[in-house]
């Protein structure tokens, strides 16, 4: 008994349990304090983790020096061993006296370990699930009509120069112009996708306001001729049609950056917005190099166009403009989404087939891209939705959503890296968030693609009535065009839900999108739902080897359903190996999710197979489908 009492009383007399109070209340205060300078100061949410963690390091090492040194009026020193009876005059003392320091140790390590799991639960929040504040009030916009920012949409400018072949010089400046104008923080910007797909149209100013949901869009022409360039510009008014500003610009080439300013700049001075920039910042990226500008216009054209060869002209038109300018962070970061990009097109590459060396060695190029761009400029939204996309392939399921968060906060109305960060909250089972993200990315973006993701995330909620209507609406903004997939989907969904006849009627569709023949694919489906039915669950895979996930429930054999999603083949594509995913957590799959098979896929790709839906009572009709009239 007594010897326990003498340890601790040689604790109390080297001061270990005084050492452990005060240790323990300054690391509670220095985390209050560096918590509001996070936020201010925009440091990254790990910041706070670095410091928490190095004040948890830092309590042995001060309780060892505690224990080996002393402080006294001369300086610091050696502690002495105990004189006789000092130890005993410590024990003799009243508990009172003897317990108070312990308690007040105890009390310190208390708040050191406070602190500890609270700096944990806050980032864990940030990075799997839950959202910082700002972040949150990024995602929280449920209308664009509660914006009280002005709206302005550039639509792509007309090539006039002599030869008319500078149309991929006069889209990059539309581009360009937009990506400068989407800076100004008080300013709401049309995406791209949804701005270009009003190219070559004669809608009026009315019309363009209703679609894009905006007051305001810029028009213009570019005429390049030589080292010469003439730009004209015009701000109109969708309510009215009328000009608000207009003007012409008569330069070299070499001053084409320089145009993009002063263009962005009188619109901001027109819609009285301020620029927003911070001291030394500018709104333009330039490069010097004229000959990498255009090289990097021309990769721009080239993944507009989405299909695989033109990504792989991209990414060699990016690298030749790093050859020539490497200090330039746009073309990396470029360079780091075609790399990442092209994985989700096998016609990229030869023989249509995508192998585990490929896919390796494009996304280790595609994260060195954008590690690089951000190296050069920590503020590019663009390289951030790039690097999401090549950890969220890897299946590095945190790092990836810190990427996306970051793109956001840089860039609130980046509907880009809305749509990715709703991919992978869809993929890896969040799928009420999944829900609000897509909605938020279709609001800003009402373009066939994102309709397309929100529409998934819908349906992966259970809300099958709804994610039809998104895929419809994803259809009619389409206008035709670039819609196949969206037809695909209404094929499945009708099929899942066992509406054989309008799955036929949606196969017509999506034959006639892709130019083939209906009659043919509507007979081959027709005779495959008959095997089907009548094997039963003797289900045998000839003569469909191919039979889908959804093909084996219909035939009532779960086992081969989870084995399907598991196994089958889907190395055709990165966008088919995340197509898997987003299968995954379709409700018709609930029954088969616990499958052994299906849970050891899903444990390798870092996920437990759980599904966070949206709760019945806290549906609603999406703000993207309210706004197309859903």
């Amino acid at each position: 008994m007594k010897s326990y009492q003498e340890f601790f009383a040689e604790l109390k007399r080297r001061r270990l349990f005084k050492v452990a109070a005060v240790y323990g209340a300054v690391a509670f205060a220095l985390i209050q304090v560096a918590d509001p300078l996070t936020k201010a100061l925009l440091l990254p949410d790990a910041f706070l983790t670095y410091v928490a963690a190095i004040l948890l390091l830092g309590f042995p090492l001060a309780l060892v020096l505690a224990w080996a040194f002393e402080v006294t009026p001369e300086g610091v020193r050696k502690t002495e061993p105990a004189t006789p009876g000092e130890i005993a005059a410590i024990v003799a003392e009243p508990a009172a006296k003897r317990w108070s320091a312990g308690v007040l140790a105890l009390i310190g390590v208390a708040a050191l370990v406070a602190t500890a799991w609270w700096v944990g639960r806050r980032t864990d929040a940030t990075v799997a699930g839950g959202s910082p504040a700002a972040t949150e009030a990024n995602l929280a916009f449920t209308s664009l009509e509660n914006d009280p920012r002005p709206s302005i949409a550039v639509l792509p400018f007309v090539d006039m120069s002599p030869q008319d072949d500078q149309e991929y010089f006069s889209d990059g400046m539309t581009e360009e112009l937009l990506n400068t104008l989407a800076k100004l923080p008080e300013l709401r910007v049309a995406a791209r996708t949804s701005a270009f797909a009003f190219k070559n149209t004669s809608l009026t100013a009315a019309q363009l306001g209703d679609t894009l949901h905006v007051g305001y869009f810029v028009e213009g022409s570019v005429r390049k001729a030589g080292d010469r360039l003439r730009i004209t510009a015009q701000l109109i008014d969708t309510s009215s049609g009328s000009h608000v500003w207009s003007n012409q610009y008569d330069r070299k080439l070499e001053d084409v950056f320089a145009i993009q300013t002063e263009i962005a700049e009188a619109i901001a001075g027109e819609l009285r917005v301020p620029l927003g920039i911070d001291e030394g910042q500018t709104l333009v990226s330039p490069t010097e190099d004229l000959e990498a500008y255009d090289l990097y216009l021309g990769a721009r054209a080239r993944m507009r166009e989405r299909g695989g060869p033109g990504l792989g002209e991209a990414v060699r038109l990016y690298r030749a403009a790093i050859a020539a300018d490497s200090s330039w962070a746009p073309a990396w970061a470029g360079l780091a989404e075609a790399l990442e990009v092209r994985l989700w097109y096998p016609n990229a590459f030869d023989g249509n087939l995508l192998d585990s060396a490929t896919i390796a060695r494009d996304l280790a190029a595609a994260e060195g891209a954008a590690r690089r761009a951000l190296g050069l400029d920590s503020r590019n939204a663009s390289a951030h939705v790039a690097l999401g996309n090549v950890l969220r392939d890897r299946y590095d399921w945190r790092p990836a959503e810190r990427a996306y968060r970051e793109a956001i906060s840089l860039d609130p109305d980046n509907a880009e890296a809305y749509q990715q960060y709703a991919e992978l909250l869809m993929a890896s089972g969040r799928i009420a968030e999944a829900v609000r993200v897509a909605d938020r990315t279709a609001l800003l973006d009402p373009a066939p693609v994102r309709y397309f993701v929100l529409g998934s995330a819908l349906w992966c909620d259970d809300r099958t009535a709804q994610a039809q209507q998104a895929f419809e609406a994803g259809i009619e903004r389409g206008g035709g065009e670039r819609v196949g997939g969206l037809w695909t989907v209404l094929v499945q969904l009708s099929y899942a839900a066992g509406k054989y006849g309008e799955a036929e009627e949606y196969l017509r569709e999506a034959a006639l999108s892709g130019g083939t023949d209906a009659d043919s694919l509507v007979e081959t489906f027709r005779r495959r739902r008959n095997e089907i039915e009548r094997a039963g669950a003797a289900i045998l895979p000839d003569p469909f080897p191919q039979l889908r996930p959804m093909d084996w429930l219909a035939g009532g054999v779960p086992d081969s359903a989870a084995a399907a999603l598991a196994t089958q083949g889907y190395n055709y594509g990165m966008g088919l190996e995340v197509s898997r995913l987003y299968q995954i957590c379709r409700p018709e799959y609930d029954v088969v999710r616990s499958e052994p098979t299906l849970q050891a896929y899903l444990r390798e790709r870092g996920l437990d197979g759980t599904l966070s839906r949206t709760p019945p009572s806290e549906r609603s009709e999406p703000a993207a489908l309210r706004a197309a009239g859903g």
